[in-house]
C-alpha cells in the first residue's frame, strides 16, 4: 500500500491508506504568487511548490507565476525572462514525464501590451526550441499575459485544460487574457499559430 508521502509526489496509482484512490496533482504550480493563479493554486489537479528546485515526481504540467510589475526597463523584463529559460531547462532536465509549462505573466507598465506580448512569444519559442534541441522531447510553453484577468476561476479552467492537451501546433506561444476569455488556450493558440 502506498502512504501519504508518495500520494503527495504525483505516484500514477496512488491511493490513501484507506485503499481509496486520490487525485493526484499533475500540474506544478510555483514562481510568483500572483493573486490571478489563486484558483489554480487551490485545484485538486494543481500542486504549489515552494521552489523549481523542489519540483519532483510524475508531474505533466508546471505553471511558473512571472510578477514583472516592479521592473523598470524592456532589458530589466527581458532578464526576467531568461531567468525562466534556466528554471524550464531546470526543470526539463529532471522531469521525464513534463509535457507543458505555462508561464503566468502579469503585466508592466515599462514596455507597452504589444512589446510584452512579443517579448513573451520569444521566450517561449524560444524555450521550446532550446529544450527540443537539449532534451530531444517537445515540450509546450504557453505564455499567457494575465494583467486584466478578472476570472481567477476561469483561467484556472484553461491552464487546466491545456495541461491535459497531449500535442499543440502552436508549442511555443504567448496569448493575452483577452485571447483566451471565450476560447480555450488550445484553439486561441492554434488561430494564433495560423
Amino acid at each position: 500500500m502506498l502512504t501519504d508521502v508518495e500520494v503527495l509526489t504525483g505516484h500514477p496509482h496512488a491511493a490513501s491508506p484507506s485503499g481509496e484512490h486520490a487525485r493526484v496533482p499533475t500540474i506544478a504550480v510555483i514562481g510568483d504568487a500572483l493573486e490571478c493563479l489563486a484558483a489554480i493554486r487551490s485545484a485538486p489537479e494543481a500542486r504549489t511548490i515552494a521552489s523549481v528546485r523542489a519540483v519532483t515526481g510524475g508531474y505533466r504540467a508546471v505553471v511558473i507565476g512571472v510578477d514583472i510589475r516592479g521592473l523598470r526597463t524592456p532589458r530589466e523584463v527581458r532578464a526576467r525572462l531568461r531567468h525562466i529559460e534556466d528554471q524550464c531547462a531546470s526543470l526539463c532536465g529532471r522531469m521525464r514525464r513534463l509535457e507543458h509549462i505555462l508561464l503566468v505573466v502579469n503585466g508592466s507598465d515599462v514596455p507597452s501590451e504589444d512589446t510584452l506580448l512579443r517579448m513573451n512569444d520569444s521566450a517561449a519559442r524560444r524555450i521550446h526550441t532550446q529544450l527540443e534541441q537539449a532534451y530531444a522531447r517537445s515540450i509546450v510553453i504557453t505564455a499567457v499575459l494575465a494583467e486584466r484577468c478578472d476570472d481567477a476561476e476561469l483561467l484556472a479552467s484553461r491552464v487546466i485544460a491545456r495541461a491535459r492537451e497531449r500535442e499543440a501546433l502552436d508549442a511555443g506561444i504567448a496569448l493575452r487574457w483577452t485571447d483566451i476569455v471565450r476560447t480555450s488556450i488550445g484553439v486561441a493558440g492554434m488561430n494564433a499559430y495560423l
